[in-house]
């Protein structure tokens, strides 16, 4: 048996269950928003969703109850979204009109 394979599957083990942690990509979460939360953010400002996001008595006040915000707003549509959409769809709405550090 060649000494090599089992540090070959060793390291091809620790690269198939590696996680890579990813920048969220705010242009995924603006099609995402536009396509799935857009027209009830519409509806429920007579027709400027970003109202929702610009009012003065805003709900959300800091990054955490922005993505908590955001996860109930996807169960409540039932938007098939996984952990990564969500933060792509937090990093739209932080950079565009929350502005959290």
């Amino acid at each position: 048996m060649n000494r090599q394979y089992p540090l070959l599957l060793l390291i091809g083990f620790f690269s198939i269950t590696a996680q890579t942690t990813q920048a969220a990509d705010s242009e995924h979460g603006k099609e995402l928003h536009n396509s799935s939360c857009q027209s009830c953010h519409t509806s429920l400002t007579g027709g400027d969703a970003a109202q929702i996001y610009t009012r003065t008595d805003r709900r959300v006040n800091s990054p955490n109850a922005l993505k908590i915000q955001v996860d109930r707003c996807k169960d409540s549509i039932g938007a098939a979204w996984f952990d990564d959409d969500v933060d792509d769809v937090v990093e739209y709405l932080n950079t565009h009109f929350y502005k959290f550090k």
